[in-house]
């Protein structure tokens, strides 16, 4: 195995792979490492919504739209934050990643584009999702890349984690140092070093750093910040995390605690709904009718602990449409038997004592709940209460403000060159994706913007940004 390369990638995501492909096309000999068993990373949890403007797929669908129109709609949507120039680098180049990533095979079913998907709408259908979600770009990106592997200018090693960067003596970045696991390490030299190895939503100690909040997520389990930190070392500067926007209503898997996901169906454009949410001092802080993804999410994150409980009881568990999403009746039985964030009582008090708020004021909340009912006049507007609180057993199930992504990352210049703690780019060094940290889209999600500014990053990198020298490499052929 040679280990001298144009160009060395670490992850092989939404990010690396494109970058990959797009670097070979053009002549380089890359090296692709990663510490998991396959290619894909996030793209195998991930929703996979995409958001692109001028693609030739609104083109033919007879839609009207322009980079500059999806700029306009996110400084809207983020209420004027994130940085401007990424915003820009994604959505001046998105309709050519859609037309790219469409052209190696991706299909999305026929209704697409939309306006809006999970989160705030865009004024104009530019986000397409497809079938399979995230799992069907990971699929056609594989399928790409492994014809680029087979032309023997691309090498792939899987389970394979970066310890740490080279740097040389000029204070340039000449590669990185490896190991295997089996604990083999290696040295491997580069022109060009990619760090597309994704962000640290997955690791307590920096959600504790960077926001001093414990680690709720449903995210990458890989996802550790390995890239930043290596990038800190050598003076890279950490922005950012404090745009971070968390999303409403996680709850905990019993079967795997540490994932906090969306487990229930409390968007009232999934349901329409029943219960009531209260904050851990027992009163109602929501109606719970509200669309705006984006204020529910701040909304949450006002509250103590940034959580709350849906509360209801055995009447509307007996008549109302299926709250929780995916469980059976056994599952949804154990949650309630073991864990301590879900409660069952047969009275409020009892409910009040097993979540840890004050009775006085849950009982007060649940009365007055009812009186508006009877009026037609719920004190938070809501409209649709068709049944009561009042007979038990009743239930509570703990809703927590959740995150995928981290928002703090590594800053870079506008070809994706990491900069030092002076703004200045450290020679060789790049980083694309989630390394740069999902603030740069700003204070809010921005729907497609994960997936398609990844790949939009990925994409350019591989085809003019990342540069190197030919001949250390094409001596070690």
């Amino acid at each position: 195995m040679s280990n001298q390369w144009d160009i060395v990638i670490v992850g092989a995501g939404t990010t690396g792979i494109p970058a990959a492909i797009k670097a070979s096309e053009r002549g380089a000999k890359v090296l692709v490492v990663d510490v998991a068993d396959k290619v894909g990373g996030t793209l195998h949890l991930s929703s996979g919504s995409m958001s692109a403007a001028g693609s030739a797929l609104q083109k033919k669908k007879g839609i009207d739209d322009s980079p500059e129109k999806h700029f306009q709609d996110s400084i809207e949507i983020n209420h004027g934050t994130g940085e401007y120039d990424k915003l820009r680098l994604w959505q001046e180049n998105s309709g050519e990643t859609l037309d790219w990533i469409m052209s190696i095979g991706l299909e999305y079913p026929e209704d697409n584009p939309v306006i809006g998907q999970g989160h705030e709408p865009y004024s104009t259908a530019r986000i397409t999702t497809p079938a399979t979600a995230g799992k069907a770009y990971a699929a056609v990106l594989e399928t790409a890349f492994n014809k680029v592997l087979e032309s023997g200018n691309v090498e792939l090693r899987l389970k394979t984690r970066m310890t740490s960067l080279i740097v040389n003596a000029d204070g340039s970045v000449g590669g990185i140092i490896t190991e295997s696991e089996n604990g083999d390490r290696e040295e491997i030299r580069a022109s060009t070093t990619l760090l597309a190895c994704g962000g640290y939503s997955n690791s307590d100690e920096h959600w504790k750093e960077f926001h001093n909040r414990p680690k709720r997520v449903y995210t990458y389990e890989h996802s550790k910040g390995d890239g930043i930190e290596q990038a800190r070392k050598l003076g890279a500067k950490v922005q950012l995390a404090d745009n971070l926007i968390m999303t409403f209503g996680g709850t905990v898997d019993i079967d795997k605690p540490d994932d906090h996901w969306i487990h229930t169906a409390t968007f009232p454009a999934m349901r329409a709904p029943w219960e009531i949410l209260v904050n851990n001092e027992g009163r109602r802080f929501i109606n719970e009718e509200e669309e705006s993804q984006d204020f529910r999410e701040r909304t949450i994150m006002n509250q103590s602990d940034w959580s709350c409980w849906l509360v209801y009881d055995q009447g509307i568990l007996d008549q109302a449409p299926q709250l929780f999403l995916g469980w059976d009746a056994e599952k949804i039985e154990r949650a309630f038997a073991s864990h301590a964030d879900y409660c069952r009582a047969d009275t409020l008090d009892g409910l009040a004592k097993a979540c840890g708020i004050p009775a006085e004021n849950l009982k007060t909340t649940v009365e007055q709940f009812n009186k508006g009912r009877v009026v037609e006049s719920d004190p938070w507007g809501r409209k649709h209460t068709p049944a009561p609180i009042e007979k038990g057993p009743f239930y509570a199930i703990r809703h927590y403000a959740i995150s995928v992504v981290g928002f703090g990352g590594i800053a870079c210049d506008n070809e994706l060159r990491v900069l030092d703690a002076d703004g200045k780019a450290i020679p060789n060094l790049y980083a694309g994706g989630e390394m740069l940290g999902m603030g740069i889209w700003g204070n809010a999600y921005l729907g497609g913007s994960s997936v398609g500014g990844c790949l939009t990053m990925g994409r350019l990198l591989g085809e003019k940004f990342l540069t190197w020298e030919t001949t250390a490499a094409a001596a070690a052929e």
